[in-house]
C-alpha cells in the first residue's frame, strides 16, 4: 500500500477527529486483529456474529496507529493515557468509510483496474487474466473470492503504485451492490462472463439478476473496454448500454475472441482461437474455454499479441473446489463443492456425462441456496436432468435437493439408485460404504452445505489403496 495519512483517512470518510494527529501516517488498513500490523488504520466493521468496536483497544495493542469507528460508548477514554497517541475516527457507517476510503485511494494509483462480474465463473476467470497478465505485466489480484463492500477495498488497498494492473472481483446477491461496488473500482476492463439465476432471494428473477450485474456501467472508464460473453443474450444485452470498446467472446460467430475445433483430451481440452492457434487447457469442464476465452480477450485489449499466450495455460491450476480432480487408490474424486447455481450444477453433469470413467459415476448433489420462490423448480430441473443422463447413482445432501431425487425418480431413474441425507453430516458416516473401486464421485453443492466434509470422509479412507 502507499502511503496515506490520518488527513487523508478524514477527507475520503467525512470524519471527526476525536483524538489523534492529522499527520500521522497510515501504512495499511485492517478489519481483523488476528492479522493487524504495525501502522495500519483499523476500521472496526460490524458483522452477523461480531462487533467490530469490541476489537479496538486490541488493535491498538497490535500496532494499529488509529481506529475508525461509528460510535464512541467510551472507546475514546479507553485509548487515552498511552504515550503513543491512537487517531480515533468518528463517521456514520465504518463500512461506507472503509469503501470511501479505498475509493480516494484508487484514484490516486496509476493501477488499471480489471473487474470480473457475472453469475458464475468469476474466481476462475480472475485467476486465469492473472496467471496470463504476470508473465508480461506488474499484477495483483483479489485474494479467493474477496468480492464484496469489504474484499473489493482490501484488495484496492493491497495495491501500490508498482503494479500495473489489479484484478478484482464484483459479487452481488441484491440490487445496488455491482454499483456500489464499481462506483470504488472505477474500472478500466470489466469481463462480463454470464447471466443465469442466481442470488434470487434478493434479486427476484434472471431479469432482476441482469440489471443487478448491469449495474457497473454507470461507472466504468469511458475509455475502458467491456469484455463480455457473446453467446449470452443478456451479456450481449449488456453490452449495448456501454459507449466504450467492446469485445465479445464465445463459440458463435458473432464473436470477437472464438473458441473452434475443440478437442477433449486426456487432461482436459485442445481448441483453437480465431482459426489461428491453438490452446491446452489442462482442466475439467467445457465450460472453462469460456474463462480462457475471457482472459485472451482481457490479454487482446491490453496489447499482448495472442501467439504469446499459446503456451501459457499450460501450467495453470483451478482455484480449490472447483472441478478439480483428484485420485484416491481406485477412486476418482471431481471437487466441485465451492458452491452452487442452477447453471454451474448443469455444467458440471454435463462434463460428468462427458469424462471417461472406468467404472460407476457417482453423484453427490447438496442444495442451491438462495433460489427464493423459484428453488423448487430450479431443483426439479436438475434432477430431470441427472435422469436423462448416465449418471449411475445419486446422493442428495439437504431438504432442497430432495427435489432433485424425486424428479430424478420420477423421469425414470432407478429408485434404488437414488439415496437422500438431511446434511454432510449424515451422508460423511455412510458415503464410503456407497463407493466401489474404480468409482468416479462428483462431489457438487453450496458453500453452506459443506460437502467438502463428505469428499475427506473419502480420501482418509480409499488413500492409499490399490
Amino acid at each position: 500500500m502507499d502511503r496515506l495519512t490520518v488527513a487523508d483517512v478524514l477527507a475520503a470518510t467525512g470524519g471527526r477527529l476525536l483524538s489523534g494527529n492529522k499527520q500521522t501516517s497510515v501504512t495499511g488498513v485492517s478489519t481483523d486483529t488476528r492479522s493487524t500490523t504495525n501502522g495500519e488504520m483499523f476500521f472496526a466493521i460490524n458483522g452477523e456474529n461480531y462487533n467490530g468496536h469490541d476489537f479496538v483497544s486490541q488493535a491498538k495493542d497490535k500496532g494499529a496507529v488509529g481506529a475508525v469507528i461509528s460510535k464512541t460508548n467510551g472507546i475514546a477514554n479507553l485509548l487515552q493515557g498511552d504515550e503513543r497517541v491512537c487517531s480515533l475516527i468518528e463517521v456514520e457507517d465504518t463500512r461506507k468509510a472503509l469503501g470511501d476510503l479505498a475509493r480516494l485511494y484508487r484514484k490516486n494509483l496509476r493501477t488499471k483496474f480489471i473487474a470480473i462480474t457475472g453469475s458464475n465463473g468469476k474466481t476462475t476467470t480472475k485467476d486465469m487474466v492473472y496467471h496470463l497478465l504476470r508473465n508480461f505485466k506488474s499484477v495483483t489480484k483479489s485474494i479467493n473470492s474477496f468480492n464484496n463492500d469489504i474484499g473489493v477495498p482490501l484488495t484496492i488497498f493491497e495495491t501500490n503504485s508498482s503494479h500495473d494492473f489489479c484484478v478484482i472481483e464484483m459479487g452481488t446477491n441484491a440490487p445496488g451492490e455491482i454499483r456500489r461496488l464499481s462506483e470504488i473500482i472505477s474500472p478500466n476492463y470489466t469481463i462480463l462472463t454470464n447471466i443465469s439465476p442466481t442470488h434470487l432471494e434478493g434479486l427476484r428473477d434472471i431479469e432482476g439478476v441482469t440489471e443487478a450485474k448491469a449495474e457497473f456501467v454507470e461507472n466504468m472508464d469511458e475509455e475502458g473496454t467491456l469484455i463480455f460473453n457473446s453467446d449470452d443474450n443478456r451479456c450481449t444485452q449488456i453490452s449495448q448500454r456501454f459507449c466504450g470498446k467492446v469485445i465479445g467472446y464465445g463459440f458463435e460467430e458473432e464473436a470477437l475472441i472464438r473458441a473452434s475445433n475443440v478437442r477433449r483430451n486426456d487432461f482436459g481440452f485442445d481448441f483453437t482461437v480465431n482459426g489461428l492457434s491453438s490452446v491446452a487447457l489442462r482442466l475439467v469442464g467445457k465450460h472453462n474455454i469460456y474463462n480462457a476465452l475471457a482472459a485472451i480477450s482481457l490479454c487482446s485489449a491490453v496489447g499482448i499479441r495472442l501467439e504469446e499466450l499459446l503456451d501459457k495455460f499450460e501450467d495453470f491450476k483451478p482455484p480449490p473446489m472447483r472441478m478439480e480432480r483428484q485420485t484416491c487408490g481406485d477412486i476418482v474424486i471431481i471437487h466441485d463443492e465451492y458452491n452452487s447455481s442452477p447453471l454451474s450444477m448443469s455444467a458440471a453433469i454435463e462434463e460428468f456425462e462427458q469424462l471417461p470413467v472406468p467404472g460407476r459415476r457417482v453423484f453427490v448433489c447438496g442444495d442451491m441456496m438462495e433460489l427464493g420462490d423459484k428453488s423448487e423448480e430450479l431443483h426439479r430441473e436438475i434432477g430431470e436432468k441427472v435422469a436423462q443422463s448416465n449418471i449411475d447413482i445419486i446422493c442428495t445432501v439437504g431438504a432442497h435437493s430432495r427435489w432433485i431425487a424425486e424428479e430424478a425418480i420420477s423421469n425414470g431413474m432407478p429408485r434404488e439408485n437414488v439415496r437422500c441425507y438431511k446434511n454432510s453430516a449424515e451422508i460423511s458416516s455412510l458415503i464410503v460404504s456407497l463407493i466401489r473401486n474404480r468409482d468416479t464421485v462428483l462431489i457438487k453443492g453450496s458453500r453452506k452445505m459443506k460437502m467438502e466434509a463428505i469428499s475427506h470422509q473419502i480420501e482418509n479412507f480409499f488413500q492409499g489403496k490399490s
